[in-house]
């Protein structure tokens, strides 16, 4: 609140109705804005278009009432106060009253008041746009305009790198799986980009869901095998997550005394090195395993091992084998996985 000793009083003025203008001088003009800010950005307040002769900025804290003041200028440069230290690299704007403020931390979050006094030669006008009624101070003399701005700051974090939550990362053909795209932060509404990686590396938008980080995939088949990306976007930034692979419990269906072969890739820089076992017994090493005249002592679990030794990485993946001695003439496509099990059975 801008005091002048002994040239205020203390009045009590009711409201108007909006958009009338009242030309009585010495009266006060009111405006309200809403600014967002991005903690670790910058903003900028303005205090009308013009430089006051006199102006005072303060903040208030959300949930209290108390306004401390930051900037003043009486007419002989503005005077930073230190509690606008808290409130981010904060500077007066040359020949205005204007605020800038860079590298907005959370506590900057609030109300910021300017008070700016101006001298005008055709007197006071005063604008309400809404209902008030408060009391407020008036100048005794003519010739003066005051006006008071309130600017309400809602600080707006960025997103952070999504991570993608699987319910199953290998479920059963025919069952369902939720995927969850996880962040650690960012500011709502939140929109949610859900994206499948095919076997060419093309990109396909499976669903798009807003401020909702489920996607359900139900009735679980080989064609919804492959790399899922999710993007999280909110109005400061987007951003992606690591792709994550779902794949499913896998029943290879041919014949006795037929050939299969078993193919693992893993994208590596060195190569990768392969090692498959079955049922948890180290069999082969090197990226594709083949079964010559499979039998049905053949079913089981086989899982590929890739591992990156300078990184010091490795990923492992697991598919159930499954031989049926009546389906001689059965086979299915190929499959790719992290590290990549392309499944191709191969007939003599």
């Amino acid at each position: 609140m801008l005091i002048i000793t002994e040239q205020w009083h203390l009045r009590n003025f009711v409201c108007a109705l909006p958009g009338v203008e009242i030309l009585d001088p010495g009266q006060v003009v009111y405006s309200e804005t809403r600014t967002n800010g991005v903690v670790g950005r910058g903003v900028i307040l303005e205090c009308g278009p013009t430089l006051p002769d006199v102006f005072i900025w303060g903040f208030t804290k959300p949930g209290t009432d108390t306004i401390r003041a930051i900037v003043y200028n009486f007419g002989k440069g503005p005077k930073i106060q230190k509690l606008a230290n808290d409130l981010g690299n904060l500077t007066v704007i040359s020949n205005s009253a204007s605020l800038s403020i860079e590298k907005l931390p959370l506590a900057a979050e609030g109300v910021y008041t300017c008070q700016a006094l101006y001298d005008t030669p055709e007197g006071a006008k005063l604008y309400y746009y809404y209902v008030f009624l408060r009391h407020i101070l008036q100048p005794l003399f003519h010739g003066l305009s005051v006006t008071r701005l309130h600017f309400v700051i809602i600080l707006k974090v960025p997103v952070t790198n999504p991570y993608i939550v699987m319910s199953d990362s290998s479920p059963v053909e025919g069952t369902s799986v939720i995927m969850r795209c996880g962040l650690e932060n960012g500011t709502g509404p939140i929109n949610y980009i859900w994206e499948q990686e095919s076997r060419e590396s093309q990109l396909t938008t499976v669903a798009e869901i807003y401020d909702d980080n489920r996607f359900n995939v139900t009735d679980v088949n080989r064609n919804h095998t492959g790399w899922y990306r999710c993007i999280a976007s909110n109005q400061v930034n987007q951003q992606r997550s690591d792709r994550v692979c779902l794949v499913h419990h896998i029943v290879l269906v041919c014949a006795i005394s037929k050939t299969v072969s078993l193919l693992c890739q893993a994208s590596s820089n060195p190569p990768s090195q392969y090692v498959w076992f079955y049922n948890n017994s180290q069999v082969f090493t090197g990226p594709q395993y083949t079964i010559t005249r499979i039998l049905r002592m053949h079913t089981g679990h086989y899982a590929c091992l890739a591992q990156n030794t300078y990184l010091n990485t490795r990923s492992r993946k697991t598919i159930t084998l499954t031989v049926y001695c009546e389906c001689s003439h059965k086979s299915l496509p190929g499959f790719w996985w992290p590290p990549l099990l392309f499944l191709q059975p191969v007939l003599l």
